[in-house]
């Protein structure tokens, strides 16, 4: 019994590190095309995982511009047609903060005007598992 009770101490205290280890992770992703993929393909999943986020902060969030992600493949170029529709959805979202929790509407927009990139450039967001967001923009 006391080898279980070690042995158990031992799994909660692995769990404990590794859950620290995660968290202390850099937030920044190597963003790939399925990222964008996803992201273009599933805009209203993408804004109710937005409006499921409470606690983002700036760190959180990256800004790419979608030229540095396709990397002159003309693979995407289909998926790039859904832009303008996303454009109005999320422009509709950060304008109007109709973001179920304000502060993640206020942290987009921030992020973005310290990308000096305009809500109308917007095309896609990726909300990833462990919440950090991936703000799509095409100049």
């Amino acid at each position: 019994m006391k080898r279980l009770s070690a042995l158990a101490s031992v799994m909660v205290l692995a769990l404990g590190v590794g859950i620290q280890t995660a968290s202390a992770q850099p937030t920044n992703t190597q963003v790939n095309q399925g990222n964008l993929i996803s992201a273009l393909n599933n805009i209203n999943v993408q804004i109710d995982r937005l409006n499921a986020l409470n606690n983002l902060t700036i760190n959180d969030v990256q800004v790419v511009n979608v030229e540095d992600v396709l990397n002159n493949s003309n693979v995407l170029t289909n998926f790039l047609n859904n832009s303008v529709n996303n454009n109005t959805i999320l422009s509709n979202l950060l304008n109007n903060n109709n973001c179920s929790v304000v502060a993640v509407c206020n942290v987009l927009n921030q992020s973005l005007n310290d990308n000096i990139v305009a809500i109308s450039d917007l095309i896609a967001v990726n909300v990833l598992s462990g919440g950090d967001v991936i703000l799509f923009y095409q100049p």
